[in-house]
């Protein structure tokens, strides 16, 4: 299977961090070749034994849940969520938002034809372990594992399945009833977040490739959002998170949520405190000579750019997209990157060390 744009993208990343820490030029060059010709779990092992300690990340711990009643209950400091013995989302909380939640996390399969019939989906088994919820459901005769974590440090709470999925012609579904008033429904130009909010709260559902998503405004107020997860038979893995969030979050902010939750834990060689940069690429230059990074500006304003890189830099010129030299103001200063990106607008630089 033809590794996703995630893992290239940390896998190209960790060669750029070669290049930055002064690695052997011989074996950074073998690298390059390797990764290429699409060897990535070569390159990702040579790439992470070659680099320091400090440049290689840890997944955080997870927060240990708690029983509440006949409900459990998550608590990392930055979010609070309780869910009963379903499975099913009650509460979802951060210290300044309290999500009025009606039900969610309810999975649902539904036949092609007659459209709308729906296949049954009953829990058979609910265990509460030192890091995580395991939730287990029969849709049909279909086996599905579900499995709740929230990490420490994470401002979400993960859910992830393993699914045996055996009806013909019938698809998965994560169903959430949200009682929100006056709701504004935004989704991320990637379709992987879908973000409910009113004057007082935000509600944010991730799902890594959704097959699709639909909402229905509920008679007394609220949304219920529907996701496809899946269609096709056979075994497969699919998860998704929830986090609340204040009204009036930026699209930015909320897609770099998204990407702590889709992208493995790693330190990054370039970083950003502005939420409106989205980073397209941190990669090995074509021909060798230093690394290519790439920067989008996503809520529609142009302003100052500032990269915190986490190598010492040597020099850095803007180039375009096939990485020649190009027009547009960089300068190093400090520990940073400094230059001006264009409302929308796209920004390549070559950085040497």
């Amino acid at each position: 299977m033809p590794a996703s744009p995630r893992e290239l993208a940390a896998v190209q990343e960790k060669v750029a961090w070669c290049i930055a820490v002064h690695g052997p030029r011989d074996l950074v060059d073998r690298l390059r070749v390797a990764l290429a010709d699409g060897q990535l779990e070569l390159v990702e092992k040579a790439a992470g034994a070659m680099l320091p300690r400090a440049a290689n990340s840890r997944t955080p711990e997870p927060s240990r849940p708690a029983r509440d009643g006949d409900d459990v209950r998550f608590d990392n400091g930055l979010v609070q969520a309780s869910f009963n013995a379903h499975a099913a989302l009650l509460e979802l909380n951060s210290p300044r938002t309290r999500v009025p939640i009606a039900q969610a996390n309810l999975l649902a399969a539904y036949r092609d034809f007659p459209p709308g019939w729906r296949i049954r989906v009953r829990p058979t088994g609910f265990e509460l372990h030192e890091d995580r919820v395991e939730a287990r459901f029969l849709a049909g005769s279909s086996p599905i594992t579900m499995s709740i974590e929230l990490r420490r440090g994470e401002p979400f709470v993960r859910v992830a399945c393993a699914i045996d999925w055996k009806a013909r012609g019938a698809t998965l579904a994560l169903e959430n009833w949200v009682a929100l008033q006056a709701v504004q429904l935004r989704y991320t130009e990637d379709g992987n977040v879908a973000a409910l909010s009113d004057e007082r709260a935000g509600f944010a559902l991730f799902i890594a490739s959704p097959l699709g998503w639909t909402s229905t405004p509920l008679r007394k107020g609220g949304m219920h959002l529907r996701a496809s997860l899946l269609h096709d038979r056979g075994e497969a893995q699919r998860s998704w998170a929830f986090a609340p969030f204040e009204p009036g979050i930026s699209i930015g902010a909320l897609e770099a949520a998204w990407e702590a939750f889709a992208c493995e834990p790693r330190v990054r060689l370039f970083t950003s405190e502005d939420p409106a940069i989205r980073f397209l690429a941190c990669k090995p230059a074509a021909d060798g000579d230093g690394v290519i990074v790439t920067v989008q500006e996503r809520e529609g304003a142009s302003r100052p750019l500032r990269l915190r890189c986490g190598a010492r830099m040597r020099e850095v010129q803007t180039v375009d997209d096939i990485e020649r030299p190009s027009h547009g103001p960089a300068a190093i200063e400090g520990e940073a990157i400094a230059s001006q990106i264009d409302a929308c607008g796209l920004r390549s630089f070559r950085v040497r060390f």
